[in-house]
């Protein structure tokens, strides 16, 4: 069955700029395919190509975990009928999204899945009417983000080891909690002082840490991880359980699906979508059930 007209959205500077020599194999793989191909010069650029697109049935995002997001956003701008499907070819650092999705991370397969894959339904967050395809976190967690992106420039790193790399210099330099008010599901809100909340569809987030090894992409439920505070040797001791998605059962752990959550702070705190940094002092977070049609390997 034919995907129909694809749009294929190209960030070639997606892992260091090695997603721009890629292309020429990518639209000889997809040549039998009816396509077309655009790049991207500017952060923001997907989002505006994907929300003016008219005539495509998917639209691709080439990149990273940050080109799907903002292909995501895109889409969501169109009335619900009318939205294309998203496609991914994962050629950036951290590709999240590729695993949530089962996309293989051979660029190569990951193409011709495009033209012999199925449709299938997923979740879509919403933080602050920003739209999310994978996940949301505050606290430590998005100083990590923070430390990554720059990281990502001066070492030229990328996937799991980047973000190790900058978890690690967060513990040693920036571990502390924050003070919050969390409102769960519309109830009355409790105030806790917390390291991370983290809110995900998927599984992994940071290039493949297994944060929340039980998520599932289309429950309608998004799968919430709250750590308590930490002293240096706790977190160090816990860090590889956590890579490998083995820290459900510790006691400063606590796992939870939810519909919804309201984070407050007095003071402005860093937050991650989709390992785009955000601060600010409250965050509405909620879950579009299935609102999102996308491309994926047949099973």
């Amino acid at each position: 069955m034919s995907p129909g007209k694809m749009l294929l959205i190209v960030n070639p500077e997606a892992r260091h700029g090695e997603t721009a020599p890629l292309v020429p194999a990518i639209e000889q793989l997809l040549q039998s395919a009816e396509h077309d191909t655009v790049f991207t010069t500017h952060m923001g650029h997907a989002a505006d190509i994907a929300a003016a697109a008219e005539g495509y049935d998917v639209l691709v995002a080439v990149g990273g975990d940050g080109t799907v997001h903002e292909v995501l956003n895109g889409i969501m701008q169109k009335p619900e009928g009318s939205r294309p499907a998203l496609g991914l070819i994962p050629t950036g650092s951290g590709n999240d999204t590729r695993r949530t999705l089962g996309v293989p991370t051979d660029v190569s397969e990951a193409t011709l899945a495009l033209v012999s894959g199925e449709r299938r339904r997923f979740d879509v967050g919403v933080c602050n009417g920003v739209h999310f395809n994978n996940s949301f976190a505050a606290g430590l967690d998005a100083r990590v983000t923070a430390k990554a992106v720059e990281y990502k420039v001066t070492t030229k790193r990328s996937g799991l080891w980047l973000y190790l790399t900058a978890l690690l210099h967060v513990l040693l330099h920036e571990l502390y909690p924050h003070h919050v008010r969390i409102s769960w599901d519309g109830e009355q809100p409790v105030e806790a002082d917390l390291l991370v909340v983290a809110t995900t569809i998927g599984p992994t987030y940071g290039g493949g840490f297994f944060i929340a090894p039980e998520a599932v992409a289309d429950d309608g439920l998004l799968e919430v991880c709250v750590i308590d505070p930490l002293s240096l040797p706790g977190a160090l001791m816990r860090l590889p359980f956590v890579i490998f998605g083995k820290h459900t059962g510790f006691k400063v752990v606590h796992m939870s699906r939810r519909r919804s959550l309201v984070i407050e702070s007095d003071e402005p705190m860093p937050a991650q979508v989709d390992g785009e940094v955000k601060v600010d002092s409250r965050f509405e977070i909620s879950i579009l059930p299935r609102a999102i049609e996308c491309i994926v390997p047949r099973t």
